[in-house]
C-alpha cells in the first residue's frame, strides 16, 4: 500500500472519517482562517460550506456539502482486477494515441505479471471518504439529476489530457466528435433517458487558453475567453454549464499567476451565469528525473513502476518552474475558499487532484504529462464523485465505490 504523508511541520491529520470531519469542523469553525494558512492540501479548511443550497430558476437544487476532501489522504494498491474492469477504455478511442504512443505504451503485449499495463493498475484507496467510479451509466444519471447539458474544459495541455480522457472512458459508442477548431475540440455525449423516446444529449468542448507564458523566457501572453468559448457559454442559454477551469503550468512569475487569476474570475463573473457548476482544477505536479528507461526499452513487457510510497519522496525539479505548482494551488484554494465565505460570486468549487497525483510518478509519457488510460483518469473519478455528492437526496447507486 502507497500512503501519502503530510510534509514535514504540517499538522497530522486528526479526521479518522467523513462524519467525524464534519462534528469537528463545526467545533472549530471560529479558528477556519488561521487553521487553513497551517495546513498545506488538508481537509479541514475546504469543508467550511456546510450544507449551503444554491438555488436556480429551473434548475435542480445544488448542495455543497463536504465534497472537496477527497483525494486528499490515501494510497494507491494496484489491482489487476480493478484495471479489467474500469482500467481500459473501450476500442475505438474517441482521441487514439498518436505515433509516439503508439511506439511506446501503445505496443504493449500482456504478460503473466502484467496482463494490463501496470500504469492502469493501480487503484486509489481514500482514507476518509470513498471514491465513485465514473461510468457511462453513473455520469449520465449525475449529469441529469443536475440539468446539465453543457461541458466545458478549458486550460493548457493538462486539461486537454483532462478532456481526452473523460470523453475516452465514455467511449466512442456514445461520443460523437462534431468538431474541431484551432485549440479545441468539441462534440456530444448522448445518454438514455428511462421512459422516453428522446435522448439526454450533452455538448462538451475542450479549449485552450492563451495565458501565461509556455517557457520561462518566452513572451507573456494574454488570458481571456477565446471567440468558441463565449459562444459555447451562449449556445447554453438558460441551460446548467459545468465548467472545468486551470492556470499554472505556463505560469513562471507569481504575478502573472495572481493576475490572470483574477482575470478568470472576473470574466466568469461578467458571463454572469448563477446557474452553472465551476470547479478550478488544481495543477498537476511534474517529477524530476521521472523517465528511468531508455531507447532501447521493451515497450512490449512495458514498465514495472510503482507509485512513491509517500509525500517526502516527491521531487518536481526547477528547470520549468514546476516547484511552484504548489503554491500556485494553495494560494487558489485559499482565495476560492475566502470568496465562499464571503458569498461572493461566480462560485468556483476548488478540485483538488494534487495530492493523489504527486504520488504517481511511475506513469508518464514526459515529467509532467500522464500515459493514457492511467492517472488522469482518476481526476475524472474525483470529478465524478463531487458531482454525485452535490445532487440533494441521491440515493443511487449506479457507480461502484472504492472503500477503505
Amino acid at each position: 500500500m502507497y500512503s501519502l504523508f503530510k510534509k514535514k511541520n504540517a499538522m497530522p491529520l486528526m479526521i479518522t472519517g467523513c462524519i467525524v470531519a464534519i462534528i469537528n469542523f463545526l467545533n472549530n469553525f471560529t479558528n477556519l482562517t488561521a487553521l487553513s494558512f497551517r495546513i498545506k492540501h488538508n481537509i479541514i479548511d475546504d469543508w467550511w460550506r456546510g450544507q449551503l443550497v444554491i438555488k436556480t430558476d429551473a434548475i435542480p437544487t445544488v448542495i455543497n456539502s463536504y465534497v472537496e476532501n477527497v483525494g486528499i489522504n490515501g494510497s494507491w494498491v494496484q489491482d489487476f482486477d480493478f484495471a479489467r474492469d474500469y482500467g481500459q477504455y473501450s476500442t475505438p478511442w474517441v482521441y487514439p494515441l498518436g505515433p509516439y504512443g503508439k511506439r511506446t505504451a501503445g505496443a504493449f503485449v500482456p504478460s503473466e505479471d502484467a496482463p494490463f499495463p501496470w500504469p492502469t493498475s493501480w487503484k486509489w484507496v481514500d482514507n476518509e471518504c470513498s471514491v465513485d467510479i465514473m461510468t457511462y451509466e453513473g455520469i449520465c444519471h449525475v449529469l441529469k439529476r443536475h440539468n446539465i447539458r453543457h461541458i466545458l474544459f478549458y486550460g493548457d495541455s493538462l486539461t486537454n489530457s483532462h478532456y481526452t480522457s473523460f470523453v475516452n472512458m465514455l467511449s466512442s459508442k456514445h461520443f460523437e466528435e462534431t468538431g474541431t477548431f484551432k485549440k479545441g475540440n468539441n462534440g456530444v455525449l448522448t445518454c438514455p433517458l428511462q421512459n422516453d423516446d428522446v435522448p439526454f444529449s450533452i455538448q462538451i468542448m475542450h479549449q485552450r487558453d492563451r495565458g501565461g507564458n509556455a517557457f520561462p523566457n518566452s513572451p507573456r501572453l494574454i488570458y481571456g475567453l477565446e471567440n468558441e468559448t463565449q459562444k459555447f457559454f451562449q449556445d447554453a442559454r438558460e441551460d446548467r454549464l459545468l465548467g472545468v477551469f486551470n492556470i499554472g503550468a505556463h505560469y513562471h512569475n507569481w504575478t502573472h499567476y495572481t493576475e490572470d487569476m483574477d482575470t478568470m474570475i472576473g470574466l466568469l463573473s461578467e458571463v454572469n451565469r448563477s446557474q452553472d457548476l465551476y470547479f478550478f482544477r488544481s495543477t498537476s505536479p511534474g517529477h524530476k528525473n521521472c523517465i528511468t528507461y531508455g531507447r532501447n526499452f521493451d515497450w512490449k513487457r512495458g514498465t514495472r513502476l510503482r507509485p512513491l510510497t509517500n509525500y517526502s519522496e516527491y521531487e518536481s525539479g526547477t528547470r520549468y518552474d514546476w516547484n511552484k505548482f504548489d503554491e500556485y494551488n494553495n494560494y487558489t484554494k485559499h482565495l476560492l475558499l475566502q470568496r465562499k465565505l464571503m458569498g461572493l460570486q461566480p462560485l468556483i468549487h476548488y478540485f483538488n487532484i494534487w495530492n493523489m497525483t504527486a504520488l504517481r510518478s511511475d506513469a508518464h509519457t514526459d515529467c509532467l504529462h500522464f500515459t493514457s488510460p492511467g492517472p488522469v483518469d482518476w481526476w475524472n473519478h474525483l470529478l465524478y464523485t463531487y458531482l454525485k455528492r452535490m445532487v440533494v437526496h441521491d440515493t443511487d447507486q449506479r457507480s461502484p465505490t472504492i472503500s477503505v
